[in-house]
């Protein structure tokens, strides 16, 4: 029977829990919404966690491995999703348990060489997602004609957006009439994504030939990615970027005509430059991939969103000025910008 784990509270539960992920070559990848597992003859013998919609650090002990154990532990925390309002499920999986998922009703999104595979099960579906995609494009090119030749796309957070975020932007329509422009949907950033999304389309209202889409959970977030049952996780970045590319390159970039995609360089960031190298990769001989290196201040300084939040946090309201559009800088003066702010440090 299925049970909800109370791993933070109980010494003697989190050993055996973790001593399982142990044995079956995983290990602990929090945060999660809940951890579950399965007892027999008082022993944890199956385990499986939720973090809001993935599913995570799936472990059956050897020998229970092959019978009904794996289907009641994942009918369960279906169960329990669904109970706690999640109709979506999505979870990354090696090879060896694609087949045994996918009778449970988890359909495949993407799958590297390796065979680890990003699987969704539930609704709306990639399809929808697809779908919401192409009505976008038909709506914008109602209004506005469509175009030949090379079609651009960038994926951005824009936490708070930026003048290097215009810069990419403005970069990536020097080459196309068209853009489609991918804001991460995840609520995870300082930011929240109404606010980003708002910032992004007021920055560049002035700019002509961009169709502004959400990434719903199809364009993947890095902070959610998870390394259970990676080696090291410093295959995390390499793993997590090629599924990305696979699940751009071979779903959503036919569905729109999308031949390029522009990115911005970070010398200095290691993460980012081996995603931007995972990219090229698996765009290789379908889709353009530009790296524009980053832009500075008349005064030689680096502009990052990350550097405006610190001086946000710092008060330095006015000094973000060269840093970013008139309409971010309006935003963070007003009461609600200020409030976000404030919310930061609480």
């Amino acid at each position: 029977m299925l049970e909800r784990l109370d791993y933070a509270k109980n010494e003697r539960i989190r050993e055996a829990w973790e001593k399982l992920l142990e044995t079956t070559g995983l290990r602990t990848d929090p945060p999660y919404t809940a951890v579950y597992g399965i007892y027999k003859d008082g022993q944890l013998v199956a385990t499986g966690a939720r973090d809001g919609a993935r599913i995570k650090c799936i472990a059956i002990r050897d020998d229970y491995r092959g019978g009904t154990v794996f289907h009641e532990l994942l009918s369960g925390m279906i169960t329990e999703a669904l109970d706690d309002g999640v109709e979506r499920l999505f979870l990354y999986t090696t090879p060896d348990a694609v087949q045994s998922f996918t009778h449970l009703g988890f359909r495949l999104l993407a799958q590297i060489d390796n065979g680890i595979s990003f699987m969704e099960r539930g609704a709306p579906t990639i399809d929808d997602y697809i779908g919401l995609l192409k009505e976008q494009r038909i709506n914008y090119e109602k209004e506005h004609g469509a175009v030949s030749g090379p079609v651009e796309s960038i994926v951005m957070n824009a936490n708070p957006f930026t003048k290097g975020h215009r810069a990419l932007i403005e970069d990536a329509l020097s080459r196309s009439e068209r853009l489609h422009l991918f804001i991460l949907s995840e609520d995870v950033s300082s930011v929240p994504t109404e606010t980003r999304v708002n910032l992004v389309m007021d920055g560049t209202a002035d700019l002509r030939g961009i169709i502004y889409h959400p990434t719903d959970s199809y364009i993947i977030s890095r902070t959610h990615f998870p390394s259970y049952f990676l080696k090291r996780e410093s295959d995390m970045t390499e793993t997590q970027a090629r599924l990305d590319a696979v699940l751009f390159r071979d779903r959503i970039a036919p569905a729109l005509g999308i031949t390029h995609r522009t990115v911005g360089d970070e010398p200095h960031d290691t993460v980012t430059a081996l995603y931007n190298e995972c990219l090229a990769q698996e765009f290789r001989d379908s889709i353009t991939l530009t790296v524009m290196p980053r832009i500075r201040t008349e005064k030689g300084e680096i502009i990052s969103a990350s550097r405006v939040r610190g001086m946000l946090m710092s008060g330095q309201i006015k000094e973000i000025e060269p840093l970013v559009p008139a309409s971010t800088l309006r935003y963070f003066k007003s009461f609600a910008g200020k409030r976000l702010v404030r919310s930061w440090t609480r």
